[in-house]
């Protein structure tokens, strides 16, 4: 069949295998260049298919040797249905990271359930022995409470009023006014029971009574600070709420790893990227254009995986790490640098609608949207047949 973009209201609602499997090219390619390090041997992802977790995946894969374990959720294909990104990233780091030989594991499912996290443990004592790092990089829109059957809801929302601003309108290349409604009290505790850090010490709990730890064993979750321009959503809505528990859990994982393992527990704030969240987050799509002009023109714009390899390399086991005084670890120092911050804000404010739709940055954006699909990838001639029944049988192991 042939694959082209399918969008509603500015959602992706299927993706292109070989787009896919061009990114997991990209981002191999990109770690080879860059020099090994000594690090974790074996690692287990909570959420790796796709942005920060894939890239710590294949970051770690090719820069340390590590051997990897992967828990996603993903949609398979089926029928005329394409299946999700995740899925075909899980198939092809599959098949492209054999020249490692070390052992890759990806668990499609759940990664609340306790059944899984039961199934990933067994896993390790059978293949692995022990993990020396665990990488918490969820994203998820809604949580089964596995106690009452009930499926709660996240919600990107503020606290205490609206947020108005720009976005883009992906399929038109339009900007457009975005508001955001202020969420209820009941609102707010989903998004934390969703997005806070509970699920990551429900795993970290789990692999320490079963006794799979190794001894200075790691383990660091991802958060998002970001500037004034942002600030109603990340900080001060409900995502700023959820990340105070995830912030608030880490000293409690920290504790536990310290005491028992020698270890720690870790945040770090990562720079802003492309997600599929971002055409909803009023600014933001506005913002990281304009970041990604301004940092490319002062020459310090990561791409997604040699930000992800420098916090590794660097930052957790090297000798470089910059952390805040809250303990977070700063990978996100470029972004937040006050004169990359200055530019961008001025950028965002005094340009028009058409010069911002005309920026480096903002094409930049729009091409990396559709990438993180597997579109607009020079390589690949979308008018070709995708053979999707005969993929659809490469399943991960």
């Amino acid at each position: 069949m042939i694959i082209k973009p399918s969008i509603r209201s500015n959602f992706f609602t299927n993706a292109h295998p070989l787009g896919c499997k061009q990114n997991i090219i990209n981002q191999i390619q990109e770690a080879k260049m860059l020099p090994k390090f000594q690090g974790p041997k074996n690692v287990l992802i909570i959420g790796g298919s796709s942005g920060y977790g894939l890239a710590s995946r294949i970051a770690l894969a090719y820069g340390a040797d590590a051997n990897t374990i992967s828990v996603s959720f993903e949609n398979e294909p089926k029928g005329s249905k394409t299946g999700s990104a995740g899925w075909w990233n899980n198939i092809y780091f599959q098949q492209l990271a054999k020249e490692t030989n070390h052992i890759h594991k990806d668990f499609i499912g759940d990664a609340f359930s306790p059944d899984m996290k039961q199934k990933v443990v067994n896993y390790i004592k059978g293949h692995v022995g022990k993990i020396d790092l665990v990488i918490y990089s969820l994203a998820s829109g809604g949580r089964l409470n596995y106690q009452t059957n009930e499926l709660i809801r996240s919600h990107i929302k503020t606290i205490g009023e609206d947020a108005i601003g720009k976005t883009i309108d992906i399929v038109k290349k339009e900007i457009y006014d975005l508001t955001v409604t202020s969420a209820n009290e009941q609102e707010i505790i989903d998004t934390v029971y969703v997005m806070g850090g509970s699920d990551w010490y429900d795993w970290m709990k789990i692999l320490d009574e079963s006794e799979v730890l190794n001894q200075q064993a790691k383990t660091i979750s991802y958060t998002y600070i970001g500037g004034p321009t942002t600030e109603k959503i990340y900080r001060g809505g409900t995502l700023g709420k959820a990340k105070e528990d995830l912030e608030k859990h880490s000293q409690i994982i920290h504790e536990m790893m310290q005491k028992k393992y020698q270890g720690e527990a870790l945040i770090s704030s990562s720079k802003a990227v492309t997600t599929k969240a971002s055409v909803f987050i009023p600014q933001m799509t506005i913002y990281v254009s304009c970041l990604y002009d301004v940092m490319t023109r002062h020459h310090v714009h990561e791409s997604i995986l040699k930000h992800k390899y420098r916090l590794f390399s660097d930052m957790v086991y090297g000798n470089q790490r910059i952390l805040d005084e809250q303990g977070r670890v700063r990978l996100d120092h470029l972004e937040m640098d006050p004169k990359i911050q200055e530019e961008t804000i001025r950028l965002m404010t005094t340009s028009t609608n058409e010069e911002l739709l005309s920026l480096e940055g903002t094409h930049m954006f729009l091409r990396e949207f559709y990438q993180i699909n597997g579109f607009e990838f020079e390589e690949i001639n979308y008018e070709e047949d995708v053979p999707l029944d005969h993929l659809s049988q490469l399943i991960p192991n």
